[in-house]
């Protein structure tokens, strides 16, 4: 069966453009046409969301009773599971603090109302069972610098946790962080990631865009003196600061490699490259072309523009970002679904920007999936002027679809199922039992496939007329070849 076909699909609002006149961020469209390869069968998409708990944004929401926390956590895989989300990003490590009995942090404040106090039941592994329990692929979120906020210099910051040395912080007007550039700091990051992922069953390692800190004035940072120790090698403080967030992302890679590999690891930077690699010292295309993540979720939190020529528009930067990153990561698009209807302004002023977002990133050619924040929204349908925003998620993402192959291949490829046979209504076919099986069906008249079913079974009940075919998934995400064809009339 030829299931590939390739076509062009030009997209009218995409420009030509040179970006960022940065000399180590510059980069240029070739063509405004975006060749993407439609394949008979769906593409491969991952659909998640970011559950943020610092500050409780999403979770608990002030619930400090473990049955009611728990509770609210199914509720919102409940509603996940309606929406056909296959993904969440859960924040496990907000403010150098763990949603799990860490020797390196202590228990979060946002669990029982009291920093250190431990609530009494394994809250990271109760939250990653429940979601594997419902097929959902889970993601322990941490952020990797940042100690605690406060609302201006003159008021303290919360009291240090005793774990921490003090002699590893940095303080600035409203933010607490852990310092970048020392060695003994790139390394606790790192064995943060190994702690968690040696004791817990996670699908992946995920980051935000928070490194060095917008202060307003990178002037202000205030590391000569770590300079003048560390830095000899590099002609400026900027390259130092750079390399400093760089051997943190390596040094996480590598220990997420020799521990764990099966275990993605995500980063999801600002849109814009100039800003991350500026203002937050974020070297993205380092990251990139070394090959040290496995998926880049470009944050492209503005909406879609009709100015053709407006760079910091959702078409334009989703263009931007598939052209220059799709080659050596998985590039999934984050999207800020809590604007919709916000009042903030004249853009998200209606549900129907996310559908032309969705538009826009199902065209590209490397887009493999969309990160929605955040997780709130989902109780939140028609409130907040949300207007019906999970109503149409729940039309965007009606057709159920496999997940992406993201990170690296820790077994052998699938073998495609055998001997499928229809014997009246009842499909069976064989295959190995560590493997999922994907049902796909071509209606009568239609010449796609989409998918019936995925399961663990090796039966299906057909109620539809048309022809049918299997393939195999494994833990890796990685789908086989096809199996026969059989029809049903």
């Amino acid at each position: 069966m030829t299931n590939k076909i390739k076509y062009l699909s030009i997209l009218a609002l995409m420009p030509l453009f040179a970006a960022c006149s940065d000399e180590k961020s510059e980069m240029t469209f070739e063509s405004p046409i975006v060749i993407a390869e439609e394949s008979i069968m769906p593409k491969p998409e991952l659909r998640g969301v970011w559950m943020a708990t610092t500050y409780e944004i999403d979770w608990p929401l002030g619930k400090h009773d473990a049955d009611e926390q728990k509770q609210l956590y199914i509720d919102y895989l409940d509603k996940f599971v309606e929406t056909n989300i296959n993904a969440i990003f859960f924040q496990v490590r907000p403010n150098a603090d763990a949603f799990y009995d860490s020797p390196y942090e202590s228990w979060s404040k946002s669990i029982t109302g009291t920093a250190g106090q431990d609530p009494g039941y394994d809250v990271l592994q109760f939250i990653i069972d429940e979601a594997h329990a419902r097929n959902i692929q889970f993601h322990a979120w941490i952020n990797p610098y940042r100690i605690s906020t406060r609302t201006g210099s003159g008021v303290a910051f919360p009291d240090l946790d005793p774990k921490i040395d003090s002699a590893w912080i940095k303080d600035y007007d409203v933010i607490r962080i852990y310092n970048p550039a020392l060695p003994e700091v790139q390394q606790r990051l790192a064995d943060i990631v190994k702690d968690i992922i040696t004791k817990y069953d996670v699908d992946g390692i995920h980051m935000d865009d928070y490194f060095y800190p917008d202060i307003g004035d990178i002037k202000k940072l205030n590391d000569s003196v770590e300079f003048g120790i560390y830095g000899s090698e590099f002609s400026s403080i900027e390259d130092f600061r750079i390399d400093n967030v760089n051997k943190t992302v390596e040094k996480i890679h590598e220990t997420i490699v020799t521990t764990k590999p099966g275990v993605i690891f995500s980063i999801s930077p600002t849109s814009s490259i100039n800003y991350n690699i500026k203002t937050l010292f974020a070297d993205v295309e380092k990251w990139y072309s070394e090959g040290w993540v496995d998926a880049l979720i470009p944050q492209i939190y503005s909406a879609i523009d009709n100015l053709i020529n407006s760079t910091t528009s959702f078409h334009w930067l989703a263009d931007y970002w598939n052209q220059h990153y799709k080659q050596k990561t998985v590039l999934l698009v984050g999207h800020y679904l809590s604007r919709v209807g916000d009042g903030t302004g004249s853009q998200f002023t209606s549900a129907q920007e996310i559908v032309d977002q969705f538009a826009i990133v199902r065209r590209l050619s490397g887009t493999k999936g969309s990160v929605l924040y955040s997780a709130k929204c989902f109780f939140d349908n028609n409130g907040h002027g949300k207007l019906g925003v999970i109503d149409v998620l729940k039309e965007l993402f009606k057709k159920p679809v496999i997940l992406p192959f993201m990170g690296r291949k820790t077994m052998e490829d699938p073998t495609p199922p055998a001997n499928v046979v229809l014997n009246g209504t009842t499909l069976t076919w064989t295959a190995a039992p560590e493997l999922k099986s994907v049902v796909y069906l071509i209606p009568e008249n239609e010449t796609k496939a989409q998918i019936a079913a995925i399961t663990e079974s090796n039966t299906y009940q057909i109620s539809v007329k048309g022809k049918y075919f299997v393939t195999t998934v494994n833990k890796d995400n990685v789908e086989s070849e096809i199996s026969n064809e059989v029809a049903y009339n």
